[in-house]
């Protein structure tokens, strides 16, 4: 039985069905509604979540959750785990604790998000990892929990992001190669629900525009942000009649597999193949050749997402209105070994 079910039956949100069921806020619902809402609640045989109890106190919950996907590699990720470190220490920072959300890899969006508010210990929530077309946006939109989505940078009214600015460190990377002379530069591309592989790209093709260089689907791969995927992407790109010259992968983990693909077919980075990637994991500086990629700040994008919840959460305690925040961090470009490559043809 969830929240939603009720609110749908009651024809309320379930924000409203939330608010009766632990008894708060009672002068921003009707009592008809109240008593609507409790009846359908009884004949549905509603049983409350205990850890809601604590909301009649009317003492606001001193933590904030953290949302990331289901999936089994984030907790093997650097990525994930440098962006989790600045969360916390953000929110110990500013007094808060942090609850971990992993919603169940079979479970409906709506029994997770009916699970997030009827818990009812949380003052606000930093969504990590979430796609372009994420029902949890309007899900926290209507539950008016502050939210902050973190490393992704979505265009919507009252939505807050912090994220790198990953279209700007896109077109450095291949700038960067169109400088050395390559002008048959392979994009390895990320899922299309990925803000951030949408970025890139427009980075990608926005290098190639400045420079005159017409865009080639033909060279273009999406490696899924896997390892597996940038290999198979390589793999798919050795086979053309005419080789790219130089390649930029959408993140490391996918250069990695390309220059492993590279490496198998006999040929050799930088000689005959230029790569660069995207992140700047620790992995990059230590590979046999060192990786040329875009170094984004991880740990910082992580703090300031939760540095702008918190202040929302203040905000909001205050009944204070202000504009969503959008932040976009500076990239750097890391030049290593990996960019080096000067086929014979690139400049005849």
């Amino acid at each position: 039985m969830s929240l939603r079910e009720i609110a749908r039956k009651a024809g309320v949100s379930a924000a409203t069905v939330s608010r009766v069921l632990n008894d708060v806020d009672r002068q921003k619902v009707s009592e008809a509604t109240r008593l609507k809402v409790l009846a359908i609640a009884r004949s549905m045989r509603y049983q409350p979540n205990p850890q809601a109890v604590s909301l009649v106190t009317r003492r606001p919950p001193n933590a904030v959750g953290l949302v990331i996907p289901y999936n089994s590699h984030v907790f093997e990720s650097f990525y994930f785990t440098e962006i989790i470190r600045g969360a916390v220490d953000a929110t110990n920072t500013g007094g808060m604790n942090i609850t971990l959300f992993v919603p169940r890899k079979d479970a409906p969006r709506d029994e997770f998000h009916d699970t997030l508010i009827s818990t009812g210990h949380v003052s606000g929530a930093l969504l990590i990892g979430t796609r372009l077309d994420d029902p949890s946006i309007p899900a926290f939109q209507e539950m008016r929990l502050p939210f902050v989505v973190v490393n992704s940078n979505f265009d919507l009214p009252g939505v807050s992001c912090v994220d790198c600015d990953n279209i700007i460190g896109a077109c450095d990377a291949v700038r960067h190669l169109i400088r050395l002379g390559h002008r048959r530069i392979a994009f390895i591309s990320g899922p299309d629900t990925s803000s951030n592989a949408r970025d890139r790209s427009v980075g990608y093709r926005r290098a190639l525009d400045e420079a005159g260089i017409p865009f080639d689907p033909e060279i273009v791969r999406d490696g899924a942000f896997e390892e597996t995927g940038g290999r198979e992407a390589m793999k798919s790109l050795l086979a053309l009649p005419e080789l790219p010259t130089a390649v930029f992968a959408s993140n490391d983990v996918m250069a990695i597999g390309a220059l492993r693909a590279i490496k198998k077919e006999g040929l050799t980075v930088p000689d005959d193949i230029a790569i660069v990637g995207f992140d700047d994991i620790p992995m990059a500086q230590h590979l046999e050749p060192a990786l040329t990629t875009v170094h984004q700040p991880i740990y910082l994008v992580g703090r300031r997402a939760a540095e702008t919840l918190l202040a929302q959460i203040h905000e909001s305690r205050s009944e204070e209105i202000t504009a969503a925040t959008h932040l976009l961090l500076r990239t750097r470009l890391v030049i290593r070994e990996s960019c080096g490559a000067r086929r014979a043809e690139v400049n005849s």
